[in-house]
């Protein structure tokens, strides 16, 4: 999709240099419950840790453009990219019970990604590399994704990695080894959450998203501190 429609129109707030991430985030019926409970209060909890937590850099809302995307059957655009308002509640995730069509989702966070890199040039901004962030606990394949699908998308995402075009986070919910296998197939890379630790996980997401946004441009940064709060294990 061009910025011409996408982001017509928009302009600038700041001309701090930008930091965006998309979540994708899986709402099928297997999320329902306990997960998707959990999944929405680590949202609340990084929206307020952004807004005015003590452990991220003051400037990070200036800098953090955020974008929330569920799916199950279908893709569904829950915030358009743009900087947190200091007062805004996070959205609230809803499951209905369908299956997980994970090639969709990934395709429009590629496709949101993509315009909204375009229009920071368009207006004068200067970007850190994005962000994606795919959450599933399901069979990432749906019933549209054919198998030429999944090889397209996998594929894509491995020359836009090379090409340094985005970062993509594979976090796999409560699946077992094979299920992390087609995650780390489809996005480059796969890590397992412990249990329901989405709180842990945003929090050391926000952490690491301050991180970026005071090094320099094309500096390495190690983001591996606050990890183990988080991170399961998985054997291949």
């Amino acid at each position: 999709m061009s910025t011409e429609h996408r982001f017509a129109g928009e302009s600038a707030v700041n001309q701090e240099m930008k930091c965006l991430c998309v979540f994708v985030l899986d709402v099928s019926g297997s999320m329902r419950g306990e997960k998707i409970e959990a999944l929405n209060q680590g949202i609340k909890d990084f929206y307020s840790e952004i807004q005015g937590g003590e452990s991220v850099s003051e400037k990070l809302i200036d800098q953090l453009e955020v974008a929330v995307i569920q799916y199950d059957e279908e893709v569904q655009v829950l915030r358009e990219p743009g900087l947190l308002d200091e007062e805004e509640q996070a959205p609230t995730l809803t499951e209905r019970g369908s299956v997980t069509e994970t090639v969709m989702a990934l395709e429009e966070a590629i496709s949101m990604v993509e315009a909204r890199k375009a229009w920071y040039k368009e207006t004068g901004q200067k970007y850190y590399r994005p962000w994606i962030v795919l959450m599933t606990d399901g069979e990432p394949y749906g019933q549209r994704a054919s198998e030429a699908d999944i090889a397209a998308i996998s594929e894509r995402v491995a020359n836009d990695a090379a090409a340094k075009k985005y970062t993509m986070m594979g976090i796999g919910v409560g699946v077992n080894n094979d299920v992390m296998l087609k995650i780390k197939q489809m996005c480059g890379q796969a890590m397992p959450l412990q249990g329901t630790k989405f709180t842990e996980f945003f929090k050391w997401l926000s952490n690491s998203l301050s991180t970026v946004s005071k090094s320099k441009e094309g500096a390495k940064v190690d983001l591996r501190e606050g990890m183990d709060d988080w991170l399961g294990s998985f054997e291949i």
